[in-house]
């Protein structure tokens, strides 16, 4: 009865929890596949026995089934609330990222929910191993120790072969004819948030079309003297008038910082981009390769998982076949999105790191602006007193990474102040805006404010990876566009006016407004 009743559960529960998982900011659902009724208890079955394999013991194995099941649903829940999209399998890759900013993620779930879970979990397994009895002690062939390797082994080898073969025949075409999408919404409102889970793991594993398209290598001409160029992706940013003027009684609000750029020969505009809120690596790897984000099938959701890692070229690989030395400069650990194996990969000659910055250089919780530019110019400094290379710099900040709670800069500023002082009257978007003012700052400071030799034109590009996670802000004011912005800039010509661009687009138009031609 007992054993009747367990399959009961684990086909019924996880078809009532899909009905709890939350798909987009509006939770759009549409009619199921059928995949999706033959799935949702094969998936479910699989992480029961596995469980029951791993730990030997029934009960425990029915409670670790129903930790991962309400625990993902619940942290997936809370994921989409912040970002608007649901957890899929790409996602599970990033849980290294908890021993390394655990803050990314602890913040949002709450310190205290997350230790509740974790303890809550440990001491069932404690107590099941006290006073349960093993699968393996019911039989007399092997010892009890000898008959669960074994049971491990036969059973997780299996599902590993299993998924191998599976993989072989389950491919991105095969996939696409199915009428995936590689989009995280529309494909868990079809297909279900736990039978994707297993579907994307597939997809990861087929190697039947490359992480990354193929893409025709571009010969760069350039008839003068070859610029310095500084490339900022900056976290979180957007032109917050964009907000401001939606906000009754601001409408012709101007922002102070980005119009004295503008005044100093700076072009800016909006900037289409694949992430809101999170995920920097789409935006990144996109203006790096030119890749547009959607041509990277189940890749586009962490290009940095399996894309990045193909061989690429890139708006550094092209540089530096120009003669540059390329540089990335990013004040935060080399580990975080394996930066730290992918940099090196997309043609950066050097990555300069956390390690590079010294303690009291932070601007809140991270390294500031202000010092991420005292770096630049000390890197460039000391580069043009050794030769006369033209340099290329990347830039990655961190000062302006949420969440934007309150106190976070109470050591520096008087938050109540920023806050009143605010069009937004909104404390998070009130602090956030401060590290916006500093950004610009930055970008004032090693453009049109920086000492440049006549000889050696510099080049200018900031663009936002994505829009701050503020939906219920801009919700209230009606700000649903997901752009972010660029702001391009040259020490000795205009830069032009180029309007809305996307993302994949940037890099070239940095490239032609640094005077380079390109030859296919």
């Amino acid at each position: 009865m007992a054993i009747f009743l367990t399959a009961f559960v684990l086909v019924i529960l996880p078809l009532l929890l899909e009905a709890k998982v939350h798909v987009g900011f509006r939770c759009e659902k549409g009619p199921r596949h059928p995949l999706f009724y033959v799935l949702t208890p094969v998936v479910s079955g699989i992480t029961y026995i596995s469980f029951a394999v791993l730990l030997g013991h029934p009960v425990i194995a029915f409670i670790g089934w129903m930790f991962i099941y309400v625990s993902l649903t619940a942290v997936s829940n809370l994921k989409n609330a912040v970002l608007g999209e649901p957890l899929c399998a790409p996602d599970l890759e990033t849980t290294r990222h908890l021993f390394i900013y655990p803050e990314f993620y602890v913040n949002y779930v709450g310190s205290v929910r997350f230790a509740s879970i974790l303890g809550g979990f440990f001491l069932a397994i404690l107590l099941s191993y006290i006073f349960e009895t093993s699968f393996a002690s019911h039989q007399t062939l092997l010892p009890s120790w000898a008959a669960w390797l074994a049971g491990v082994i036969v059973w997780f080898g299996g599902v590993f072969l299993l998924a191998r073969l599976t993989a072989r025949f389950f491919t991105h075409k095969r996939a696409r004819a199915l009428g995936l999408k590689f989009d995280i919404n529309p494909d868990t409102a079809r297909f279900g948030f736990f039978p994707l889970m297993l579907l994307y793991v597939l997809l990861l594993l087929d190697k039947s079309e490359k992480a990354a398209p193929d893409s025709a290598p571009k010969t760069l001409t350039h008839d003068d003297r070859l610029p310095d160029i500084i490339a900022v992706q900056a976290e979180s940013y957007f032109d917050l008038d964009r907000l401001y003027q939606r906000i009754e009684g601001h409408e012709n609000h101007t922002w102070a910082a980005l119009e004295r750029l503008k005044e100093a020969g700076a072009t800016t505009g909006p900037l289409a981009v694949a992430a809101w809120g999170a995920s920097t690596m789409k935006s990144e790897f996109s203006f790096l390769s030119g890749i547009a984000n959607t041509a990277l099938g189940i890749d586009r959701i962490n290009p940095y998982q399996r894309a990045a890692h193909t061989g690429v070229e890139t708006i550094a690989m092209r540089l530096r076949a120009k003669g540059y030395r390329t540089v990335c400069v990013h004040p935060a650990r080399k580990e975080f999105f394996r930066r730290s194996t992918v940099i090196p990969k997309m043609g950066f000659d050097d990555f300069i790191g956390l390690e590079a910055f010294g303690d009291g250089q932070q601007f809140g919780p991270y390294i500031s602006d202000a010092a991420l530019g005292d770096k630049v110019e000390a890197l460039m400094a000391d580069h043009k007193a050794h030769c006369d290379q033209p340099i290329f710099v990347f830039t990655i900040t961190i000062e302006s990474h949420g969440p934007w709670e309150a106190g976070r800069l109470a050591n520096w500023l008087d938050e109540e102040a920023a806050s009143g002082a605010d069009p937004s009257g909104d404390r998070s978007f009130a602090l956030y805006r401060t590290h916006m003012d500093n950004v610009l700052e930055l970008f004032a400071r090693l453009g049109p404010q920086a000492t440049l030799s006549e000889s050696r034109p510099r080049t200018m590009v900031l663009y936002g990876d994505h829009q701050p996670a503020l939906r219920d802000l801009f919700d209230r004011h009606g700000l649903t566009d997901e752009a972010v912005d660029y702001i391009l800039w040259h020490s000795h010509t205009s830069a032009g006016e180029h309007g809305p661009l996307r993302v994949e687009e940037l890099g070239d138009k940095l490239l032609e407004i640094a005077g380079f031609r390109t030859a296919r």
